[in-house]
């Protein structure tokens, strides 16, 4: 069960969460740098006396996922289409996640208001224990009672501290697998339904510009690979981070390299870009709920 501190601390890092998704959705705009939006919003952030869970995701149309600028990326916002922002704040290691859809054009409102449907609907069920099989219902009929479908292969997750991603899944459908699976007190989970009008799952893109720590310690890199790993984990622990961020302390011509030699030697993960199987414009809405023993507070309204 959380402690009071941890709490306080939790609701705090949903509030600046919030806010930082709220203040990157005030900032897209049609031929707008999607480089300066993430800075913004991850400076924002560090300013509110927080760290960063994760890099700024920026996914546009098809990308559902796991988009953020790379070293040399930097995608423009187009003139139509659906923007994600998910983004996190950490105090003290206890998270928040949320995201929210601008919609660019009236061509894709219906869409996104089907997935924002959804998120509400759950709101309006969650409670201590209840089965993850009826979240996933209640998602997955919102989206289809609109003529859309669910993204199949993106789920909610359980969180903990230092932990984005805690063990437990939570899927945007009825799994009957997860019919007995409930949602106990003293449990942190983010909700995050996705929807689309394409093939209703995702595929790995080419690229990945955000890593995290495996925890394994390889004997055989380079010096400054070493150098690199020994700087990841000082400064971001377990949690992702971006590509772009090393530049900073690193050598821009080397990073790259750098990254893929200690992805090869398994110390660090990639999270390759996700896109749509069917190239459907995909919308999100996400919140970070805690579930306590007599009620759930919801800390990234």
């Amino acid at each position: 069960m959380f402690s009071n501190e941890e709490i306080e601390k939790l609701i705090k890092a949903g509030k600046i969460g919030a806010e930082a998704r709220d203040l990157g959705a005030s900032l897209v705009k049609p031929g707008a740098s999607s480089r300066e939006i993430c800075d913004e919003v991850e400076n924002y952030i560090i300013k509110k006396g927080a760290d960063i869970a994760f890099p700024c995701n920026l996914s546009i149309n098809e990308i559902a996922a796991h988009y953020t600028p790379g070293i040399e990326d930097d995608m423009k916002i187009p003139s139509m289409g659906i923007i994600k922002i998910d983004v996190g704040a950490s105090i003290d290691g206890y998270l928040s996640d949320t995201a929210t859809s601008v919609i660019i054009g009236d061509q894709f409102k219906e869409l996104a208001m089907s997935v924002k449907k959804a998120l509400e609907n759950v709101i309006n069920i969650m409670k201590p224990n209840i089965s993850i099989y009826d979240i996933g219902k209640t998602i997955e009929m919102s989206i289809k009672s609109q003529g859309f479908r669910p993204i199949k292969n993106l789920t909610g997750h359980t969180i903990s501290r230092y932990n984005l991603h805690a063990g437990e899944s939570i899927p945007n459908y009825p799994d009957r697998t997860m019919f007995y699976k409930r949602l106990r007190p003293g449990t942190q989970v983010a909700i995050e339904p996705f929807g689309t009008f394409g093939k209703g799952f995702v595929i790995d893109g080419p690229k990945a510009f955000i890593y995290s720590l495996t925890g394994r310690k390889p004997k055989n890199i380079s010096e400054d690979a070493k150098q690199l790993l020994e700087y990841i984990e000082k400064k971001y622990n377990a949690l992702p981070f971006a590509a772009r961020w090393l530049i900073k302390e690193f050598e821009k011509s080397k990073v790259e390299d750098l990254l893929n030699e200690l992805t090869m030697q398994k110390a660090l993960v990639d999270y390759p870009i996700l896109i749509e199987a069917g190239r459907g414009i995909v919308a999100q809405y996400e919140h970070t709920f805690l579930i306590l023993n007599d009620r759930v507070i919801v800390t990234t309204l």
